[in-house]
């Protein structure tokens, strides 16, 4: 079941990565990168972007070995940077939206991975 969610997680973050990538050429390539920046540019897709890489490069290129000085914290760096997103994310959202529910999903998704799925049982 733990293996399951890992997959349905890093799945997630991918669909999250191609839409706010996909939202963002869309946006620029019809209407041109400064107009939409004069037009209010969604810049929330930025927070997602920023949420979603934090923990696929750090799958696949370990930039956080997850040494804290709180034991109680795993993956510290990923840990930030997921929270700046979502701040960006929540901070910036004009109204409600797909980039809420994705980054949402990236926290809720990270919490369960990081404290649940990735470690072994305590029994």
């Amino acid at each position: 079941m733990k293996k399951l969610f890992s997959i349905a997680f890093y799945s997630w973050l991918v669909a999250a990565l191609c839409v706010a990538l996909l939202a963002g050429l869309v946006n620029m390539g019809l209407t041109g990168f400064e107009a939409d920046l004069e037009h209010g540019f969604d810049i929330a897709w930025f927070g997602v972007i920023v949420a979603a890489l934090a923990p696929l490069v750090n799958k696949f290129w370990i930039y956080d070995d997850d040494t804290s000085v709180n034991a109680k914290v795993h993956l510290p760096k990923v840990s930030l940077l997921i929270m700046l997103g979502v701040a960006w994310v929540l901070l910036t959202v004009p109204e409600r939206g797909w980039p809420i529910w994705f980054v949402l999903g990236i926290l809720g998704g990270f919490l369960l991975n990081t404290y649940w799925a990735a470690l072994g049982d305590d029994k």
